[in-house]
């Protein structure tokens, strides 16, 4: 067995001593960790298990290495017993911070929304049925489409006997025998099926347009083809009669007229122009 000498033991106490007083700073550090996790809440991260895995390793470590040298391992007993004890008031210091901190909500079921009852169609009374179209809503002329005009209204040369030098209404040709026709809803006032003479066979058709009284003249028709009869009532378009040429006539055509408040003649040709429309 070699001799020892004092210069074989200087480094190896050295070495024991520096060991020492390592361990015994990193043991310092160890223990002041509960203090420093309960005010800052350093460990709060952690899970108890993984602190607890942590200090022992350090402290299975540390008597690892002191066995490993007699004096080491006298002067770490003591520590080892701090660390222990260090290991058990870092445990409850380190679950206390191990908190899970949420927002504060409370659950509750939403309200139904109240159901929006469906919107009911609106009937129609027995009185809105009954209740007649609005007057002007449909007005049209003698004739479909257009036809010759002959003598407009106004001042004119009589054109024979028993003829007027003021032409009350206007003359149309659309052709012998053709049908004329109601210019708007109403009812038949007057009529004569037979030629006794001035108008010959005609109808006078009361209407009521704009809210107001409007009677159409249709004159000169021929014998037995008058269609309607007085108080009799009538849709726009109805016919009416055939043109022809009785009473005081030159040929055969429809003498028009329209007369406001069912007396007062007006000119039919611009009347009828401004409600139905071009010819």
């Amino acid at each position: 067995m070699p001799r020892l000498t004092r210069f074989t033991l200087i480094p190896r106490q050295a070495a024991a001593g520096g060991f020492a007083m390592l361990f015994a700073g990193l043991l310092t550090v160890v223990l002041g960790i509960p203090a420093q996790a309960s005010e800052l809440d350093v460990y709060g991260w952690l899970p108890p298990a993984a602190v607890e895995d942590s200090v022992r390793a350090f402290a299975d470590g540390s008597a690892h290495a002191a066995e490993s040298d007699p004096a080491a391992r006298a002067a770490a007993a003591p520590d080892a017993s701090a660390a222990e004890a260090s290991l058990q008031s870092l445990m409850p210091s380190a679950a206390a911070t191990a908190t899970v901190q949420r927002d504060g909500f409370t659950v509750t079921d939403a309200p139904k929304p109240e159901p929006i009852p469906a919107a009911t169609a609106a009937v129609p009374s027995a009185d809105d049925a009954a209740a007649p179209a609005a007057a002007g809503a449909a007005v049209q002329w003698p004739f479909p489409g257009s036809v010759r005009l002959s003598d407009p209204y106004g001042a004119r040369d009589a054109p024979c006997g028993g003829c007027s030098t003021f032409h009350k209404g206007l003359d149309m040709l659309p052709g012998e025998g053709a049908p004329a026709q109601a210019v708007a809803d109403g009812v038949v006032r007057e009529v004569s099926a037979t030629d006794n003479g001035g108008f010959g066979v005609y109808a006078i058709v009361d209407h009521t347009v704009d809210g107001q009284l409007v009677s159409s003249v249709y004159a000169h028709f021929q014998a037995g083809s008058l269609q309607v009869s007085a108080g009799q009532s009538v849709g726009v378009g109805t016919h009416l009669g055939n043109v022809g040429s009785t009473g005081e006539s030159t040929g055969p055509h429809l003498h028009f007229e329209i007369l406001i408040d069912g007396i007062t003649p007006t000119d039919p040709y611009a009347w009828l122009s401004e409600r139905a429309g071009p010819m």
